[in-house]
C-alpha cells in the first residue's frame, strides 16, 4: 500500500474531512478500495464529504451490499441526492441493501423533481400527533431522537399539518395536556413543488429554522432543514461567482472584437509624412 493510501486508510478513522479530501486525489477506484474496509459508519461520514462527482463514481463501483450499508449512515435527503444519478437497476440493489424506513424516505423525495421543495426535504423530521398528550409525546421524542428537531410539528390523524411546537415549550408543559392545546396554529409551510427559488426567498425562513413541506392538499411530507438552506445559498453564491468571470470574459472578449472592428472600420492608419496623392 502506498504512503498516500496508507494515510488515507488512516485518516479514514480519525478525521473524516481530511480523509476526504485525500480522497478527491486518489480518485473513484481507490476510493471504492478504501471505503469498502471501512467501517460503514466512518465511511459514511467520509462519502457525505465527496465532492459529488467522485462521490457518484464511488456509488457506482461499490458493490450494493457495501454501498448500502454506508448510505444508511448518510442523511436521507443526502442519499436521495446521490441515489438520483445512478441507473434504475443499480439503484434498485443499493436500495435493497438498505433500511426499510430509510428507503421509504428516499423513495418520498425521488418522486419529486430535482431542486424542488420535495426533493429538498427531509421527509423523517418527526411529526407528532394533535391528540397526543405531552407525555406521550415526549416519549415518541426520546424513541426518534434522531429525526427530532428543534421545531415539533403538530398533525392531524390524516396527516395534515395543524400546528407547530418548539422543543422547550413541549419540556415545560404538563404531562396530560393535549398538543392541540399548547401547539401555534396554522405554521408557515411550503408546498413540494415549489422551485429553489421559491425555497431560498421563502417568508417563513425569517422565524424557522425548518420548513414544513406539504402536498396540495396540506398532508404533511417533512421539512426542509436550515443546513440545506445554507448549501443552496452557498451553491447560488458559486453560480454567481461563475456567472461573473463569464460575463468578465465574454467583456474582454467582446471588448477586444469592437476594437478590432473599428480598426477594420476605420482603415489602417495614415503613414507618417503622408501617403501617394
Amino acid at each position: 500500500m502506498s504512503l498516500v493510501r496508507t494515510l488515507a486508510d488512516e485518516l479514514i478513522q480519525q478525521h473524516t474531512a481530511q480523509a476526504a479530501a485525500v480522497l478527491e486525489r486518489l480518485g473513484s477506484s481507490e476510493a471504492v478500495e478504501l471505503l469498502s474496509r471501512a467501517e460503514p459508519t466512518r465511511a459514511a461520514e467520509v462519502l457525505r464529504l465527496l465532492s459529488p462527482p467522485l462521490a457518484h463514481a464511488v456509488l457506482e463501483e461499490l458493490p450494493p451490499a457495501v454501498a448500502g450499508p454506508i448510505l444508511d449512515g448518510v442523511p436521507v435527503p443526502t442519499a436521495a441526492i446521490l441515489l438520483r444519478v445512478l441507473e434504475p437497476d443499480p439503484r434498485e440493489a443499493i436500495l435493497d441493501e438498505m433500511d426499510r424506513d430509510r428507503v421509504r424516505g428516499i423513495a418520498a423525495l425521488l418522486q419529486h423533481p430535482p431542486g424542488s421543495a420535495g426533493a429538498l426535504m427531509d421527509p423523517l423530521v418527526l411529526a407528532l400527533p394533535q391528540d397526543a398528550t405531552v407525555g406521550e409525546a415526549l416519549a415518541r421524542v426520546r424513541e426518534h431522537a434522531e429525526n427530532a428537531r428543534y421545531n415539533l410539528y403538530v398533525v392531524s390523524r390524516e396527516r395534515l399539518l395543524v400546528g407547530v411546537l418548539n422543543l422547550r415549550e413541549l419540556l415545560l408543559a404538563e404531562p396530560d395536556v393535549l398538543l392541540s392545546d399548547i401547539m401555534v396554529r396554522e405554521p408557515s409551510s411550503i408546498p413540494a413543488h415549489a422551485d429553489t427559488a421559491a425555497v431560498l426567498t421563502h417568508a417563513g425562513w425569517r422565524v424557522v429554522h425548518a420548513l414544513p413541506v406539504v402536498d396540495t392538499d396540506g398532508v404533511y411530507l417533512g421539512a426542509i432543514r436550515y443546513r440545506t438552506l445554507r448549501r443552496l445559498e452557498g451553491e447560488l453564491r458559486a453560480s454567481r461567482r461563475d456567472d461573473d468571470d463569464t460575463s468578465a470574459a465574454l467583456g474582454a472578449l467582446f471588448a477586444a472584437g469592437a476594437s478590432g472592428l473599428l480598426d477594420a472600420v476605420a482603415g489602417p492608419p495614415p503613414s507618417v509624412g503622408g501617403g501617394s496623392r
